[in-house]
């Protein structure tokens, strides 16, 4: 039982470490894309929920082939590729929001999931495997010896704490963008320079969580509006509606 429990820890700890790796990637990638401090994560923590899912999965799926590069590559492509299209999908399903598009990307399926993208993901999954995992095998089991269960049960708690206020934030969330493209529409319809026209009153107040949310995935698409949302972003900015 005592050997159960320090195993599961350890594979808490993996999770956590590479989401926490997975959200510092993307955040810089992002930033240095778009110039700005770029909080990419779904959640507020500095964790990326996906990338902890993946790594976990497939470092339990390449056991029986661990010294075989190609394995580990094609496990990693065809593993990760659909836990991003079913996150993908069940995201949409549950928020009514895409986080991510590759519409843009050649080989892509729904825009939901890529060639390339899949391809990279094999790489990583390599150097993960052979070059960082034995680094953060390292840490989490000197880790896990002196507080390792402890420090499990703070992480989850905070995680959870996390998921629930961000869940919490998304009927609003849903409801403030509704409003933001209600508003636009009236006043394409009322103007060439709509942008100039939108009534600040019509416009919704966000809170930090709504804010991030919307400013922070630069592919994001919201289903069932009907402007895209660099110009819910640009209507919002010009009208100082966002609470600094």
């Amino acid at each position: 039982m005592e050997a159960m429990v320090q195993q599961f820890t350890l594979f808490i700890l993996y999770f956590f470490a590479y989401s926490f790796i997975g959200w510092v990637w993307e955040t810089l990638f992002e930033g240095i894309k778009e110039h700005r401090w770029v909080n990419t994560g779904f959640l507020n923590g500095p964790w990326q929920p996906l990338y902890g899912f993946a790594i976990i999965g497939v470092l339990l799926l390449i056991q029986p082939v661990q010294d075989n590069w190609l394995a580990i590559y094609l496990i990693a492509v065809v593993y990760i590729t659909v836990l991003e299209y079913v996150t993908s999908w069940g995201m949409e399903k549950l928020f009514h929001a895409r986080w991510w598009d590759y519409s843009s990307i050649p080989g892509n399926i729904h825009g939901r999931v890529a060639l390339p993208i899949s391809l990279f993901w094999g790489i990583g999954g390599i150097l993960l495997v052979k070059f960082v995992q034995p680094v953060i095998a390292g840490w989490v089991s000197h880790t896990a010896s002196d507080y390792g269960v402890f420090a499990a049960i703070l992480l989850i708690a905070a995680f959870m704490f996390d998921f629930g206020f961000t869940l919490a934030n998304m009927p609003a969330f849903r409801a403030a963008t509704k409003k933001l493209d209600d508003a636009v529409q009236a006043a394409k319809a009322k103007a060439d320079d709509w942008q100039n026209q939108v009534e600040t009153d019509a416009l919704p107040k966000m809170n930090y969580v709504q804010r991030r949310l919307l400013n922070n995935f630069s592919s994001m698409k919201l289903t069932g509006r009907q402007n895209s949302v660099t110009e819910l972003r640009r209507v919002l900015a010009q009208n100082r509606s966002i609470k600094k």
